[in-house]
């Protein structure tokens, strides 16, 4: 599991790609040069990091994109967490539904973070943003960890983004609540049987469920329904960390 957990800290660094309706990938996204740093910190080297942007700057992103829950907490060291309010999918001249991806950011002690802002990821499906504590801390970044605007996220589906994936249809029980393991033999077919229904059933209830049909109308005033369940995978992960690469004025994470 150690393994496992190390490769699972995702530091991820996004290359300049073509527009779309999103920005997404625009070429020379940040505004440039930022402020000063502090003398007090090594200067990191400029080949492999680009300061963050100062804190006014994060306290003044368009809220119809990104709604912080209290700019208060936006100062040296602190944290807070926020609402990026992410199109469904990202095909550009579509018209998707907006869906609500929460978004949490330790910023650096020192500002504006010498070393740029970092995206953490503790594994999937299903990482929560309060991996920002342990990935931001010194246990994983050592001495520089602070240094960096360090950035997690609740991935579509789970902890405060909505829709969210924990409703009854989703949830039926398919594993001993106390042994935590899978109520089935392998070695008998019967057993193997039984747990399939029960996954099938509860799938197929899960599927159902009306508050995953989500509804957005086109300018001819047509409306088309989407499937949440179908854009809540690990892409829809990645364009979201994109999403917030350029509200946050960086060429990558």
């Amino acid at each position: 599991w150690k393994h496992s957990f190390f490769l699972l800290m995702a530091v991820l660094a996004i290359s300049q790609r073509g527009v779309d309706a999103d920005g997404l990938g625009l070429p020379n996204g940040g505004p440039g040069l930022r402020s000063n740093k502090s003398a007090s910190i090594v200067q990191p080297d400029p080949t492999y990091f680009e300061p963050a942007m100062p804190l006014d700057f994060f306290k003044n992103i368009d809220p119809s994109k990104f709604e912080w829950m209290n700019k208060d907490e936006i100062t040296p060291g602190g944290t807070t967490c926020g609402f990026l309010h992410a199109r469904l999918g990202a095909i550009p001249r579509v018209n998707y539904p907006k869906v609500k991806v929460y978004v949490c950011v330790k910023f650096a002690e020192v500002q504006p973070a010498p070393r740029g802002n970092m995206a953490v990821h503790c594994g999937g499906p299903g990482s929560l943003s309060d991996c920002v504590y342990a990935m931001g801390s010194e246990m994983f970044l050592g001495p520089s960890a602070g240094t960096y605007n360090v950035i997690s996220f609740d991935q579509r589906g789970m902890g405060r983004s909505e829709p969210t994936f924990v409703v009854d249809e989703c949830m039926k029980e398919t594993h001993d609540p106390e042994l935590l393991t899978l109520q089935v033999n392998y070695l008998d077919e019967q057993s193997v049987r039984t747990a399939s229904r029960i996954y099938k059933q509860r799938n197929l209830e899960c599927w159902a469920r009306k508050d995953f049909l989500l509804n957005s109308t086109a300018r001819d005033g047509t409306t088309k329904s989407y499937h949440f369940l179908q854009y809540s995978g690990t892409r829809q992960l990645a364009e979201d960390i994109e999403r917030v690469r350029r509200l946050f004025g960086d060429q990558k994470l």
